[in-house]
């Protein structure tokens, strides 16, 4: 299965326009599903949901036959909903606390890749070098590590937030929670039967290939997870410097920026880890400038492999500029007439300039929902019918 992200905005585009919602609603849960592979670029803001489904509508498709394939789009903007609304609450447990908790590690055989059971083993070993996982393997690995071996979700959703490509923190860890039971009303398990179907495989004796009762039930952790390793152990770390004068983006490690930049500007478009949108404000003599703060990194720390990503998307945006630390320092290099020009997003609060809106499916239904079932009967309301109960266009898309 073809797992390369090429970073050329022409072959995204190609992806975008090559979607067929009816076989994703069909095939998505399988391993060689017909997925769209658009979540890294989605999760970068090189295109945003809304473009997406744009697309998927020009096409003909009528939402009533993809509801499935809108859902899974839905399901990343309720998140994001739910951060603004939560904020830094959203890193806590967010509806209960997860129960039978046993420790605040990782299991050190799933680490490795090597917990006896070999689909995961080469999901686990390939998502190193490729920063992709699917759906499916997302929930069955989350499963085995809070469910079965007793891990709080906390670190484990850092590990996988530090490989991803697609790395979101909303999307990340509510989903670690709802597996977890801490944002759902029961946790999620999966056994090899489950396993081996959706992966295409036939493993038998497994600590898994028994039925769901016994899973739910029985509290043992299997003796291939008891052993843990710490975050320090894991080396879950971002060192931005190194990485760019690695990648020659910077001379020397005591430089934090691109030697071209010019701080005699007085127009920056700012970029950053969220918005590599290249649309977005192309026209215009101005100064474009990637800012990576070492603070948001020490929170959410990613890959080496991440961060190539993001430079290599960044290839889309004309005369592009490095910057490495924090909004204030790269704001004091510049005169007080300078403008700052950037996209909201709940990282970059303490921005100082002009903030425009991220595009939304579903401007209209913002606020708090405890579920994603609430949230999307309000999205259905507002979006989908007419008073007579009959489908609708969308407004505004």
């Amino acid at each position: 299965m073809d797992v390369s992200f090429p970073w050329e905005f022409s072959h995204i585009e190609k992806r975008v326009n090559t979607i067929d919602p009816i076989k994703y609603g069909a095939s998505r849960n399988y391993i060689d599903g017909d997925v769209t592979k658009l979540s890294p670029y989605i999760s970068r803001g090189v295109i945003s949901s809304k473009y997406v489904l744009d697309h998927v509508l020009q096409k003909g498709f009528k939402h009533y036959k993809i509801s499935k394939f809108i859902q899974e789009l839905a399901w990343r903007e309720y998140y994001q909903n739910l951060w603004w609304e939560k904020k830094d609450l959203l890193f806590q447990d967010l509806k209960n606390e997860q129960s039978l908790v046993k420790h605040r590690e990782f299991p050190k055989s799933v680490f490795l890749g090597d917990m006896g059971i070999h689909s995961l083993n080469k999901e686990i070993l390939d998502f190193y070098k490729t920063g992709y996982l699917h759906n499916h393997v997302r929930m069955y690995l989350a499963s085995i590590i809070c469910n079965v071996a007793g891990a709080y979700w906390e670190l484990p959703s850092q590990w996988m937030f530090y490989f991803l490509k697609d790395a979101d923190p909303a999307s990340n860890v509510c989903s670690w929670q709802w597996v977890a039971g801490s944002f759902s009303n029961k946790k999620y398990f999966a056994n090899q039967e489950n396993i081996n179907r959706y992966l295409h495989g036939s493993e038998t004796g497994t600590f898994l290939d028994t039925s769901y009762e016994f899973l739910m039930n029985n509290h043992l952790v299997p003796e291939i997870l008891k052993s843990t390793i710490s975050k320090n152990e894991m080396g879950l770390e971002t060192n931005l410097q190194e990485w760019a004068l690695s990648r020659g983006l910077i001379s020397n490690i005591d430089q934090s920026f691109s030697p071209s930049l010019d701080f005699s500007a007085r127009t920056l478009i700012l970029y950053d880890f969220y918005n590599l949108d290249p649309i977005w404000h192309k026209e215009g003599d101005a100064e474009r400038v990637l800012l990576l703060e070492p603070s948001l990194f020490d929170r959410f720390p990613v890959s080496n492999l991440t961060l190539d990503f993001i430079w290599d998307l960044g290839r889309n945006i004309s005369n592009l500029k490095l910057f490495v630390g924090e909004f204030s320092e790269l704001k004091s290099r510049f005169s007080g007439e300078a403008k700052f020009y950037f996209k909201e997003h709940p990282t970059n609060s303490h921005y100082i300039g002009v903030s425009g809106d991220r595009e939304w499916m579903f401007p209209e239904v913002r606020g708090y929902f405890p579920s994603f079932f609430s949230y999307w009967k309000k999205v259905e309301k507002k979006y989908f019918e007419n008073k007579s109960g009959e489908p609708r266009l969308f407004p505004d898309l």
